[in-house]
């Protein structure tokens, strides 16, 4: 919760040792929670991708 009425979600991975932070806003708490799980979900997606590529 970053104020009264904005709620803050991040995701930070490590993608080839470095950090790259990602983040989501929403006015309530659950749309948060649903947006970073949807932004997690495709994060790992591209990370699968960029890893798959890099051993081709």
């Amino acid at each position: 919760m970053i104020n009264d009425h904005l709620y803050e979600g991040r995701f930070t991975p490590r993608v080839n040792g470095k950090r790259i932070s990602k983040n989501v806003y929403a006015k309530t708490r659950e749309e948060c929670e649903e947006k970073l799980a949807e932004m997690i979900k495709t994060m790992k997606a591209e990370i699968a991708e960029m890893k798959k590529a890099a051993n081709a």
